[in-house]
């Protein structure tokens, strides 16, 4: 009986030395199967679905002062041709042609 005890003993001891030995390893494997899990139960949930909302229904212009798209209804027109996408290029457009 004390054999297996002893036994015992020293195959504790060397799993507890191995543990240690390679605790980094074992820890960023229950990491790993801890995201796996989470990752899981993610895909079970149903998800919220957002509503897709068309950001403009109407043809795109091209601002003079920047160069980018924004919709014809949120453009800054100044007759025909003049077009800008926000009160700051109008601004800095305006205080160019001044100075």
């Amino acid at each position: 009986m004390k054999e297996a005890l002893f036994i015992l003993v020293v195959l504790l001891v060397l799993a507890g030395l191995t543990a240690y030995r390679y605790r980094r390893q074992i820890s960023a494997m229950l990491e790993f199967m801890h995201q796996v899990k989470s990752i899981r139960e993610g895909m079970r949930r149903p998800s919220e679905q957002i509503p897709e909302v068309p950001v403009s229904k109407g043809p795109l212009v091209h601002c003079q002062k920047c160069g980018s798209w924004v919709p014809e209804e949120r453009a800054i027109r100044l007759g025909r041709t003049a077009i800008f996408c926000s009160a700051k290029c109008f601004e800095s457009s305006k205080l160019a042609e001044h100075a």
